[in-house]
């Protein structure tokens, strides 16, 4: 969705992520989290892809031992847990669908992350809401320079107690073979500790450099009359015939869905007994649109680079 107007890429992302947000049939989750998948792994590549899915893995973990712990509604009863409530089926189920749902968004927010650029955010809503299109720009750079500055920041920290720690590593491997068991423990302990500090300390350094750039950008967008009426700025998007059409796809697909949706073509329930929309022939068809409508990026970038490949054979 890069090559098309800022409207129509924030139009998708905000019907994808609406939909995985409120659309929890497993069908819906299952495809939404899928295609997010692929198209993050399309966007980063595996080498930037699996440090982050670790995370969200954990989450997806928590996520779905958390709701049985705490819900214990449902029918069907599958033990009893130490503290006399009831294990159910239904809540393990909606466990897994919340743990879906949330990884879904978060892989979507990240391929947002890198497709809504800061420019892109702020000629949709500089000129009508400059404060909000400020602040959403500030949000969206601010987690991929906040992981930089944390490595510079390691990485400086590092190098100055490199020579430190060097020294008083062989002072310490030299009490460390006349001490007894007991103080070997304590000095392993320790070292967590400190450890456990520096990265404290880290982070607040870190906090304080953001708050130091969020005022140095605000001023610098004061000082350019960012927000004052009647300022013009130079853009390059253009709302062409391309667009147009894919937003009429993308409506096409978002009103199929929703009609879909208040007929109870895409309906599911986890309580108090889990069932819903199987596989009728208005239902199969509801969910192919919705496959449809998540696979567009990709289809998109892969007509697009075959397209590409088409003409350079062709020179």
């Amino acid at each position: 969705m890069e090559q098309y107007h800022p409207v129509i890429s924030f139009i998708y992302f905000f019907m994808v992520l609406g939909c995985s947000m409120f659309f929890m049939h497993p069908i819906c989750l299952g495809i939404s989290l899928i295609s997010a998948f692929f198209y993050a792994l399309h966007l980063f590549g595996w080498a930037d892809m699996k440090a982050g899915m670790a995370g969200i893995g954990l989450l997806m973990v928590v996520a779905a031992v958390m709701n049985p712990a705490f819900s214990h509604q449902g029918v069907t009863v599958l033990a009893y847990l130490p503290t006399g409530n009831v294990l159910t089926l239904e809540s393990i189920l909606y466990g897994l669908a919340a743990a879906c749902m949330l990884a879904a968004v978060l892989l979507w927010f990240r391929c947002m992350n890198k497709i809504m650029t800061a420019d892109k955010i702020v000629y949709l809503f500089g000129k009508n809401f400059p404060v909000l299109g400020l602040i959403l720009s500030m949000i969206m750079g601010f987690l991929p320079k906040m992981q930089r500055k944390l490595k510079e920041i390691s990485l400086a920290r590092s190098e100055i107690q490199k020579e430190v720690c060097e020294a008083e590593q062989k002072n310490c491997t030299k009490r460390r073979n006349n001490i007894k068991k007991q103080n070997r423990i304590f000095f392993r302990v320790k070292g967590k500790i400190a450890h456990i500090r520096h990265g404290i300390e880290n982070l607040s350094i870190l906090i304080t450099w953001s708050l130091e750039d969020a005022v140095e950008m605000a001023d610098s967008m004061k000082s350019r009359g960012y927000g004052l009426e009647g300022r013009t700025a130079f853009t390059t998007y253009r709302f062409t015939k391309r667009d147009k059409k894919m937003l009429f796809i993308l409506l096409f697909e978002m009103a199929y869905i929703i009609l879909g949706s208040r007929l109870e073509g895409i309906s599911w329930n986890y309580y108090p007994e889990t069932g819903g929309a199987g596989f009728g022939l208005y239902s199969v068809s509801i969910y192919l649109v919705y496959l449809f409508m998540c696979l567009t990026p990709l289809i998109v970038d892969g007509y697009e680079e075959r397209k590409w490949n088409k003409l350079q054979s062709a020179i």
